[in-house]
């Protein structure tokens, strides 16, 4: 089903996202967003075919992500199957190095890529 993912590649990776996250848990904060409440949390991964998306699809389902979708993109790269996932948790946890080392090694049981996070700040009044 899949091909293996070099450890020193889900290293890299791990590392990356740390970096990533750094830089958007700073922004959250800048913006007075609390990453100690509970919120969606929308993850994103690309995988590299369609039975590859159904069967990362149900992984995440596994681990409590929930309106999970699955597309094709009009980009036909080398990873052209999007799946997107909600979990609810904290900013904070996250982005726990474990947690995002757990969502890149679930992804590389796939042979795909978890390309990254985003979340409504919706404890905020908006700006007019």
């Amino acid at each position: 089903m899949s091909t293996r993912i070099a450890e020193s590649t889900i290293q890299e990776s791990v590392y990356a996202h740390q970096r990533r996250n750094a830089t958007l848990v700073q922004h959250i904060t800048e913006r007075g967003g609390d990453t100690q409440r509970d919120r969606s949390i929308d993850c994103f991964f690309h995988t590299r075919n369609e039975d590859a998306a159904i069967a990362l699809s149900a992984s995440l389902q596994s681990h409590g992500f929930r309106d999970i979708s699955v597309t094709l993109s009009d980009d036909r790269g080398e990873h052209p199957w999007t799946v997107q996932a909600v979990l609810t948790c904290t900013v904070a946890a996250f982005t726990a190095p474990k947690r995002v080392e757990e969502l890149i090694r679930i992804a590389a049981q796939h042979d795909a890529v978890f390309d990254g996070w985003g979340t409504s700040l919706d404890e905020l009044p908006p700006t007019i």
